[in-house]
């Protein structure tokens, strides 16, 4: 009998105080999120959730604004990117089902170095899924054509440079450039070793889309 009258005692104390007990538990699971997070005990794909969406600037020495999607008038490319906060090949490859994929890592719109930016793309006319061809035809672009890249503030215009095929065991791009430099490339699996069209573009000016 004590036992239970103990029990409903704590229950209703919980229900009277219910507002300091939330609290109490939100504090509760923030310091035990924040403990397993500091000791890498959160899953990849959790991390990913946290900061995976566009429009979340990264911490750190890199300066400048996440691309959120790209134009190429050119060639009618016309896709969203995604910006993962992993390197995870599986949650790249994720990503790269939704659209074009900024490499963590790489350059950052109006900073200094190489905005790594890559997409699926196919020979086939008819598939389910567009998003594989967001980067299709980019092996067509000639130098001197442009590309805009946009932030949420800002249109990044780049020139194209180079147009090339790059072998499968080719080291693909250098991230740390003194100049601003955008490269695409053509994946049909991220983690997986394939010949590939890679496109350089080096930076020309930039247009404010806001106000």
């Amino acid at each position: 009998m004590a036992n239970n009258e103990e029990k409903h005692g704590i229950i209703k104390t919980i229900i009277n105080n219910k507002g300091y007990f939330l609290i109490y538990l939100f504090v509760i699971l923030v310091l035990t999120f924040s403990t397993l997070y500091l000791f890498g005990l959160v899953p990849t794909e959790l991390k990913t959730i946290i900061s995976r969406e566009p429009g979340q600037d990264y911490k750190g020495n890199q300066v400048g604004e996440l691309p959120l999607s790209i134009k190429i008038t050119a060639i009618n490319v016309d896709s969203q990117i995604y910006n993962p906060a992993t390197t995870s090949i599986d949650v790249l490859n994720t990503y790269l089902l939704k659209g074009a994929v900024r490499y963590p890592g790489s350059g950052l719109l109006g900073g200094s170095g190489n905005v790594f930016l890559f997409g699926h793309s196919t020979g086939f006319k008819f598939v389910n899924n567009q998003a594989y061809k967001t980067f299709n035809h980019i092996q067509d672009l000639k130098s001197g054509d442009l590309i805009s890249v946009f932030s949420d503030k800002n249109e990044y215009t780049y020139k194209v440079l180079s147009v090339k095929m790059v072998n499968a065991d080719e080291e693909l791009v250098e991230f740390n450039t003194k100049s601003k430099i955008l490269t695409l490339s053509t994946c049909n699996n991220f983690g997986e070793k394939s010949d590939r069209y890679v496109v350089e573009a080096e930076y020309v000016f930039r247009n404010s889309i806001r106000n």
